[in-house]
């Protein structure tokens, strides 16, 4: 009897630790929303604007620099049933693009929208007014450059055949950060 009833006990145990594993799992997502679950949130590098029947979305800007000029990527969707201009301020560089109704607009694949200056260094983010049809909001935009290959082609001008990140480059002698015959940050 004694071996019968630690085998229930034993299996009791096992089965409660397996439950509680479970709940304990499946408590996170309960506690934590899930994100691409929530309104508004871009599954990209660009933000989401929605004004009226305007939807922006995996809006960005790609520039090598803040002084140089920057193209406006992302898609930009008119659900309503008259044609729209949308205007894009990117801290005084202006574009505007006219956007049919009941369609969307790939910007990559349009007439490059050119901001002059991109008005941040690429990594980060140049406050951006965008309008259309009397409603306009202030956005955060994202500047990127050529670190992502995806964007290399889109660069105004051309993305350089240098690396985008220097600091991945070795420094040569007689540059900043050689150090008797070692990079400066080799151990």
């Amino acid at each position: 009897m004694k071996t019968a009833a630690r085998k229930s006990l034993k299996r009791a145990g096992l089965s409660a630790a397996a439950v509680a594993a479970l709940l304990t799992a499946s408590g996170c997502s309960a506690i934590n929303p899930v994100a691409t679950a929530e309104v508004g949130y871009a599954p990209a590098d660009g933000i989401v604007v929605e004004m009226g029947e305007l939807k922006a979305t995996d809006l960005l800007i790609v520039a090598e620099s803040a002084e140089s000029e920057g193209r406006l990527l992302g898609s930009l969707t008119n659900s309503g049933d008259q044609d729209i201009t949308v205007t894009v301020d990117a801290d005084g560089a202006t574009g505007e693009i006219p956007v049919p109704a009941g369609s969307t607009l790939k910007l990559s694949e349009t007439e490059p929208v050119i901001l002059d200056p991109a008005g941040a260094m690429p990594g980060l983010m140049v406050e951006t007014e965008i309008s259309a049809a009397g409603e306009s909001v202030t956005e955060s935009v994202p500047v990127l450059d050529h670190t992502f290959p995806r964007y290399a082609e889109f660069i105004p001008g051309g993305a350089p055949t240098t690396p985008a990140n220097p600091s991945n480059v070795p420094a040569k002698p007689g540059e900043e950060g050689f150090v008797g015959g070692q990079q400066a940050d080799e151990h």
